[in-house]
């Protein structure tokens, strides 16, 4: 409990509209880069017959990303590795802080400082590190492909799981923040 205050704390010091209209603008480029047309994305996806990147899919069996990667072959692999992770070593700080950010913002003005609430700006760092070992498992599976690290595939879903959910979770409490501040100053006058 102790570190999710220090988080939250450090959170609400760098929170301003200033922080967050940088972040958009970093968070605009990061997905910029990542589908742009210098971005490998689209040729993965006509290698998988469509299919998004691995840290797209919500849930996927070990034998679905094995099934992935032959699809990508060597080249897809490499591509992947070479291309698609770099720029995501950066996204799930971003992200997490982009989202962090209007949740303090708003929870500033929903709810008192010293509110417990005020710990739910921390959520979007359970996305990142999701994130984090999502990336990591994927890329240690590709490092080692042909082999198979059946459980470590299993982690990686789950990891997307987690990116997933605490993303949304983060969403829904930026909206859920804003109709509490509404009501309150509705309230109040």
């Amino acid at each position: 409990m102790k570190s999710l205050t220090i988080l939250s704390t450090r959170i609400q010091r760098i929170a301003s509209i200033r922080s967050f209209l940088l972040l958009t603008l970093i968070m605009f480029g990061l997905g910029y880069a990542m589908l742009s047309s210098a971005s490998p994305s689209e040729e993965l996806m006509a290698l998988a017959d469509g299919l998004n990147v691995p840290d797209t899919q919500f849930w996927r069996s070990a034998d679905a990303l094995y099934s992935q990667l032959a699809d990508y072959g060597e080249y897809g692999i490499h591509l992947y590795l070479t291309r698609v992770s770099p720029v995501d070593l950066f996204i799930p700080i971003a992200q997490a802080l982009f989202l962090s950010i209007p949740i303090t913002l708003v929870f500033q003005r929903a709810f008192d400082a010293n509110s417990v609430w005020q710990l739910l700006n921390t959520i979007p760092f359970a996305a990142m590190v999701g994130d984090y070992l999502e990336n990591a498992s994927i890329a240690t599976i590709m490092l080692i492909y042909p082999g198979r690290l059946d459980a470590l595939a299993s982690i990686s879903a789950l990891s997307t799981a987690v990116k997933f959910v605490a993303s949304f979770a983060s969403i829904g409490l930026i909206a859920a923040g804003f109709i509490i501040w509404f009501i309150k100053r509705s309230a109040s006058k």
